[in-house]
């Protein structure tokens, strides 16, 4: 049999052993059998893989199958947040923001929980919009607070639905809206938890049947990944006059190249700005990118791989054109988020930090990194099956967002 064969052999035969493990690892969890847990995962982990990292590392944490040993967890998972693993990011944002194990550091807790919300993880948007209300490791600021819950929010989590819903009943941050708070309590209320009915029931006994009718049609018709009532994106209809207006004009871009070899190309594309770090996210689209969703992506730097049900091919690149300062240059372009997903199949997409000039080459960039400058760039690149080239030539909203990359 030729080596090229056998060598293809033995990556899939790794591969789905690796699968395996993980599947059979997370059973044995549910049934905490430990001691299988940890047959099952401590391989993969020493091997490098991401999840097998972070259930060991909460294992050690929680003295499952392990005698307790704090530092051996936040080793573990830091192992598996150094891949971009969200569980493992977010567990240390949590674990820095309580001082379990280490002293405690609101800087520290925001750095990792931004890290797992840019992920899309909803419990570190939840906690992050916490720490940014609180004034906790970063300047107090309600509306970065806001525009995270209401991230989590859209995710489902219940959380960040019941904040929403305080925030428009007492108004802060945001007009009041009674309307608005009842109807989003009344979807954090679904879950049944105790505090979050008696909230609902306590805004609804104020209110006027009709304001009562109003709300319950507004959460009847919320489902999980829609925006909650009240976002400025809560339909694919036109955006008001104010949303409309943040949207850039897009006056060039595309992104293609391959994803696991599956090929891709998208044209369609909206750029976000993180002022505060002078970095920026642009999220390529095959297919056109709506109204709506492009303010949305404005406003958090977060786009759904899947629309109407449907998986969609799109790439997210996040980076610091000028090294955190306002003048871009290929230079200081060091590392890059990249996160693709192909709708072909589910397997190829990647959530990956690449690196310069090992995984990519920054060809040209240009332009004032700042509310309504312009971005100018060329980026080519590949590692493993990936491969992509990213042109552009973008205006830059004229509002921040209230999520990006740190730059620091």
């Amino acid at each position: 049999m030729p080596l090229r064969i056998l060598l293809a052999l033995s990556v899939m035969l790794c591969c789905n052993a690796a699968v395996a493990g993980l599947k059979e690892g997370y059973e044995a969890l549910i049934r905490k059998d430990y001691a299988t847990a940890i047959k099952e995962y401590r391989p993969l982990a020493e091997r490098g893989n991401a999840e097998a990292q972070y259930r060991i590392g909460r294992m050690y944490e929680f003295g499952q199958g392990y005698s307790q040993d704090k530092a051996q967890g936040i080793a573990w998972s830091r192992k598996a947040a150094a891949q971009n693993h969200a569980d493992a990011q977010q567990e240390l944002g949590f674990i820095y923001a309580t001082g379990d194990g280490v002293k405690q550091d609101d800087v520290l807790a925001v750095a990792w929980f931004r890290k797992a919300a840019t992920h899309g993880d909803a419990t570190a948007q939840y906690n992050l919009g916490l720490l940014y209300a609180k004034g906790q490791g970063v300047e107090k600021d309600y509306a970065q607070a806001i525009a995270w819950w209401r991230k989590a929010a859209t995710q489902g989590n219940a959380d960040a639905q019941f904040k929403l819903g305080v925030v428009y009943h007492t108004g802060q941050g945001l007009p009041k809206d009674e309307v608005l708070a009842l109807a989003n309590a009344t979807i954090a209320a679904r879950t049944g938890d105790k505090e979050n009915v008696e909230y609902r029931n306590e805004i609804a006994k104020q209110l006027t049947p009709e304001q009562r009718r109003s709300a319950q049609v507004l959460a009847d018709a919320w489902k999980v990944g829609q925006p909650m009532p009240g976002s400025a994106a809560t339909s694919d209809s036109a955006p008001s006059t104010a949303a409309a207006a943040s949207v850039p004009v897009k006056t060039r871009c595309s992104a293609t190249g391959t994803m696991g070899g599956e090929k891709f190309a998208a044209t369609n594309c909206v750029v976000s700005l993180y002022g505060d770090q002078h970095s920026v996210a642009i999220w390529f689209n095959e297919d056109p990118i709506a109204p709506a969703e492009a303010a949305n992506f404005q406003m958090s730097s977060y786009a759904d791989d899947a629309k109407g049900g449907k998986r969609r091919t799109m790439a997210i690149i996040m980076f610091c054109p000028g090294g955190g300062t306002e003048t871009p240059s290929a230079a200081d372009v060091k590392s890059i988020d990249l996160n693709t997903n192909h709708a072909k199949s589910p397997l190829v997409g990647v959530q990956w930090v690449v690196e310069s000039p090992k995984d990519f080459k920054v060809e040209k960039m240009s332009g004032e990194i700042k509310p309504g400058g312009t971005l100018s760039g060329k980026i080519v690149g590949s590692r493993d099956k990936t491969s992509f080239i990213f042109d552009f030539e973008l205006n830059l909203p004229a509002k921040d967002a209230a999520a990006g990359m740190s730059c620091k």
